[in-house]
């Protein structure tokens, strides 16, 4: 079980970095972030922001994990561990739509708002799943 979320965690990476590398190629150079107080900021700041954000939550979140959760049997630290591929894949969908958000075409933002709300879903399904296996186990 850990080796098939390791591997999701691997494919999480790698689809990030290829979201966030097409969402790049056709940024304007003003990225418009529609954050109150929050001026445009340049693509290339977008870009390794984005990074940034990237590598501190999966950092913050693996040293969170490897330091709580020792004492846990093996599918619960399955389950703990794909909180990190959660995470990932949330963050692509929010690089995904700020792409969408500055695209420079006729493509509606409005159409794919959802894009916003599927996170919080998947958070909201994982913390399910996670009462159900530990509640299971009992």
């Amino acid at each position: 079980m850990i080796k098939a979320v390791k591997i999701l965690n691997l494919t999480s990476v790698f689809l990030f970095t290829v979201v966030l590398i097409f969402i790049y190629a056709y940024l304007p150079i003003s990225v418009d972030l529609n954050i109150e107080g929050i001026e445009n900021i340049h693509k290339h700041r977008f870009f390794y922001y984005s990074i940034a954000i990237f590598l501190i939550i999966n950092i913050l979140v693996r040293v969170i994990l490897n330091l709580s959760f020792k004492t846990v049997s093996e599918n619960v630290l399955a389950w703990l561990t794909s909180f990190i591929f959660i995470m990932n894949v949330y963050i692509t969908f929010l690089i995904g739509f700020v792409g969408v958000w500055n695209n420079s075409t006729h493509i509606s933002p409005s159409n794919y708002s959802y894009l916003n709300f599927l996170g919080p879903i998947f958070i909201i399904i994982w913390v399910g799943g996670l009462i159900f296996l530990v509640v299971k186990r009992r």
